[in-house]
């Protein structure tokens, strides 16, 4: 049994990562990040054998969230997810590295055999490095890690419940690589390294995605969600 689980916050620039934000401003935060959620759920079209959860934030926003997400599901026909394999979890109190350990501890228990876990702000993920991702969880690797061209993690997922590794993830920032790699070596865990892929942190990675191979698809996402406000 695989579980993807999807990290990410309620569509309201009150609840959005800073970094976001700092893209186009507070008031563009919101459609910045809802045209991100929708390329990613296009990008992760296709996916097979594989359960989907999205972890959310704010825990009370559990309706807000689902609403959101099965409409962009069901309404775009570029989407292609079967909605029988998707689930919504709250996620738990505490730091990043916190919350993506008690996900992955709570998957684990439920028998789930392997784990992966993404955030929202790297859109260059696919169905396709996904099932690559599961593929290397085999007993030549425990874990399997995708960074961003300037560090932070765009994907983490392991074979078993790992705790101290799932406390050094981060999706943003440039300790994310070195911490993740460090901990994996003192443990000597095997760990798989995916290619790098873009994070978008920045206003000069918001630029570099919209000059890039995905950019004329995000900007009609970004166009689309202002002329339907």
């Amino acid at each position: 049994m695989r579980l993807l689980i999807v990290f990410l916050e309620e569509a309201l620039p009150s609840q959005l990562d800073p970094s976001t934000a700092n893209i186009l401003g507070t008031e563009k935060a919101e459609v910045v990040y809802r045209a991100t959620i929708r390329l990613l759920l296009t990008q992760l079209s296709g996916l097979e054998r594989c359960h989907l959860r999205f972890c959310y934030r704010p825990a009370e926003a559990h309706d807000a969230i689902r609403f959101w997400l099965l409409s962009e599901i069901i309404d775009h026909p570029s989407i292609h997810l079967d909605i029988e394999t998707i689930d919504f979890k709250p996620q738990s109190d505490g730091d990043l590295g916190s919350r993506i350990s008690r996900a992955a501890e709570n998957a684990f228990c439920e028998g789930y055999k392997q784990v992966a876990l993404i955030g929202t702000n790297c859109i260059e993920i696919s169905s396709r490095w996904i099932h690559a991702t599961f593929a290397q969880l085999n007993k030549n690797y425990k874990a399997v890690t995708g960074e961003g061209h300037g560090g932070g993690c765009y994907l983490f997922a392991m074979r078993e419940y790992l705790p101290s590794l799932c406390r050094q993830v981060t999706w943003t920032g440039s300790s994310g690589k070195t911490s993740i790699l460090r901990q994996a070596s003192c443990e000597s865990y095997s760990l798989y390294q995916l290619p790098n892929l873009c994070i978008i942190e920045t206003c000069a990675d918001y630029q570099s995605t919209l000059s890039g191979l995905m950019g004329r698809k995000f900007r009609s996402a970004i166009e689309d969600i202002l002329e339907s406000a």
